[in-house]
């Protein structure tokens, strides 16, 4: 065994904390991860990202530093393993707290999780079986294409001024000139042999976005019903998760804006906190209907082969390199379960 559980305990809220020390050795297992990873970040004169040796790397962060980093590391490679030899039911992202960390010893930690609670389900077959009854018919107005065109020549128009003309950012695209809607246009979106071949092409793209539009809007009215129909006790950790994840969404999407957290919150007029309170509503349905899907996936014996699962992270981490294959591995089993679950319910008849 890699760990010790030294304590644990049932806490009020269907929360559950657990005290214990992963082992020295297996610390020790991890400490050339920790000096990789800093190897990496930190910038040392002299010395190549990624190719820092091991003596300046401990005389610049300490030992110290390099040990926490290794526990950290071999904590978060042994949770799934540290929660499986406990028999629980855990659920959502852990709170760690660290209590022990010195070179050549055990490593001590706390974790606090949220537990799966008591869920009284409603009919959710009827609730699925009557929405998807709806009958929804997507249009697509000859308007809506033309104007999905005029998007486009617009696009054209700008990224080829930029291509050209790399220093102007003044720009704005609505008074360069549009190119023709013709043959030369239309081959850059693909084999294409006429306009109006072109046109049905956006069409058909219109008509696919809009159908998944409403796709989403028949999945959002089935899981109201399923909630209103439901009774959970609803641990606050996991409606604390939901929002620090929110939070972290906001977050990427303001610096893909060029601003910060910090500039933008000052700009509406609103701390960090009023925009938690604002969004805590819906974060607490985010929870309950990730709690909700679990619970069918369980009593309707819904599951996603191991092989598929696999086959995704194994891409996932082909991508982003530096991942977590634990938590990359939870992210996508909980994705491909939702979607089989969501898939069953759309099948109610």
């Amino acid at each position: 065994m890699s760990f010790t559980i030294i304590n644990k305990q049932k806490l009020p809220n269907s929360e559950f904390e657990i005290e214990g020390e992963v082992k020295a050795e297996t610390v020790a297992e991890f400490r050339a991860k920790a000096l990789k990873s800093f190897s990496e970040e930190i910038k040392i004169d002299g010395f190549r990202p990624g190719h820092i040796p091991e003596k300046q790397l401990v005389d610049k962060l300490g030992e110290m530093t390099i040990t926490e980093e290794a526990g950290r590391l071999a904590l978060e490679h042994h949770y799934t393993e540290i929660i499986t030899s406990l028999d629980i039911k855990a659920v959502g992202s852990p709170a760690v707290t660290i209590t022990k960390v010195a070179p050549g010893e055990a490593f001590g930690f706390k974790i606090k999780t949220a537990l799966m609670p008591e869920v009284k389900i409603g009919n959710y077959k009827k609730s699925a079986s009557k929405i998807m009854a709806e009958k929804v018919e997507v249009t697509v107005t000859d308007k809506e294409v033309d104007d999905s065109i005029e998007e486009l020549r617009k696009q054209v128009a700008h990224d080829e001024h930029h291509a050209n003309n790399p220093d102007d950012h003044d720009h704005n695209h609505g008074e360069l000139e549009l190119p023709e809607l013709n043959e030369d246009f239309i081959k850059k979106f693909g084999d294409l042999k006429t306009v109006e071949e072109f046109k049905e092409k956006v069409k058909e793209g219109i008509t696919a976005d809009k159908t998944r539009k409403e796709k989403e809007k028949k999945r959002l009215k089935i899981m109201e019903e399923i909630i209103e129909d439901s009774k959970i006790e609803m641990p606050e950790m996991l409606i604390v998760s939901e929002l620090e994840k929110m939070v972290a969404e906001m977050s990427s999407n303001i610096s893909q804006m060029g601003l910060s957290i910090e500039d933008y919150l000052k700009h509406i007029g609103k701390t960090l906190e009023d925009i938690k309170k604002e969004w805590r509503p819906d974060a607490e349905k985010r929870a309950k209907t990730q709690l909700l899907l679990n619970k069918i996936a369980i009593e309707e014996k819904i599951e996603v082969s191991e092989d598929a699962i696999k086959k995704e992270v194994d891409a996932l981490l082909n991508y982003y390199k530096d991942a977590d294959r634990v938590r990359a591995t939870i992210y996508v089993e909980t994705i491909m379960l939702n979607e089989a679950v969501w898939k069953w319910l759309e099948e109610q008849k």
